[in-house]
């Protein structure tokens, strides 16, 4: 058995809290003060996640997007967060600290999307220098190929050879992506006019979805508390996204 605190405290080690952004809300942020022997990982702290904590009999939810993330001015009986403390659940979010972590969701979303090359961390990103150069046409049909989701994109005049990989959203980074001197973004989502401050760079932009380019790190703190928790079970709920794509 463990609590959500021992759980917090084995995630503070490798992806320590105080680094997240100032405008982030993660950590312990709902402790129930119950132990159990089943933890539940997931992208979002959702209904269906709630539902199938209380099924499998699990007090411990850990997730990327903070259950909260702005001030709470009323309860309401049937919202999710009042399930989850009627039903002694504990949740654990795990957000820009993650993003900043050596193997978290940028790494993911560069293996995801099946780069090969230098990798350079940067503080939330990373940048994979291939180990060939792509002319873009040729490096979005391998990005399609290996997500097998439909994409956004804007072409810029550049080869492909420098990637800079954000997951979630790389919205208001133009600037440090452009100093990077890369030729290319990848990253779940992108802000208009930061895509135009790109291409007039001559940087394309890849958008493969906000969700699909950070639910394929919820393994990873499976992975990660499962090494730590030898003896409880991990439970990583992978919800289809809220997106939908022609």
């Amino acid at each position: 058995m463990i609590t959500a605190n021992e759980v917090y405290l084995a995630l503070d080690k490798i992806m320590p809290f105080e680094t997240q952004e100032k405008w982030d809300n993660s950590g312990l942020l709902i402790n129930s003060g119950c132990s159990g022997d089943k933890v539940i990982c997931c992208l979002d702290v959702t209904k269906s996640v709630v539902e199938k904590a209380i099924q499998e009999k699990c007090n411990i939810i850990i997730s990327h997007h903070p259950v909260i993330f702005s001030a709470i001015k009323n309860l309401d009986s049937n919202s999710i967060l009042h399930k989850i403390i009627k039903n002694n659940i504990s949740v654990i979010s795990a957000h820009t600290n993650f993003d900043k972590y050596r193997y978290g969701t940028c790494f993911k979303l560069s293996e995801f999307c099946g780069l090969h090359g230098e990798v350079e961390y940067k503080e939330i990103g990373v940048i994979i220098k291939l180990y060939e150069t792509f002319n873009f046409e040729k490096f979005l049909t391998n990005i399609k190929n290996s997500v097998e989701i439909p994409v956004q994109y804007v072409k810029g005049n550049r080869e492909i050879l420098k990637v800079f990989v954000v997951a979630g959203c790389g919205k208001g980074m133009a600037e440090e992506i452009i100093y990077s001197d890369c030729d290319c973004v990848i990253t779940g989502e992108s802000g208009y006019h930061d895509m135009l401050e790109l291409k007039e760079a001559g940087i394309s932009t890849i958008c493969v979805g906000h969700d699909e380019s950070e639910k394929i790190s919820v393994e990873t703190l499976a992975h990660i508390i499962r090494n730590e928790f030898r003896d409880i079970e991990v439970i990583s709920f992978i919800e289809k996204g809220i997106i939908n794509y022609l």
